[in-house]
């Protein structure tokens, strides 16, 4: 899948369960932050998990892909 948010990104489910985190955290408290950090840990480890994957079934092209995307974080990673 190369269209729509993913042209953008590579993982754009990860992006916006961070983005509504990130809001929750900055109007809340130290609590909503604890929850926060851990959350961030855990997407990030998933996302190593999932394009060690993805390497592995598509060689070729998610190589590619990956070129052209970025991770999380549209222009930035």
């Amino acid at each position: 899948m190369t269209s729509g948010p993913y042209r953008f990104v590579r993982h754009p489910i990860y992006t916006g369960v961070l983005a509504a985190l990130i809001g929750t955290a900055i109007v809340g408290n130290l609590v909503r932050w604890l929850v926060f950090a851990p959350m961030c840990a855990t997407f990030i480890y998933r996302l190593r998990i999932e394009e060690q994957l993805m390497e592995t079934a598509f060689p070729t092209q998610y190589r590619a892909y990956r070129e052209h995307s970025r991770a999380l974080i549209p222009m930035v990673w």
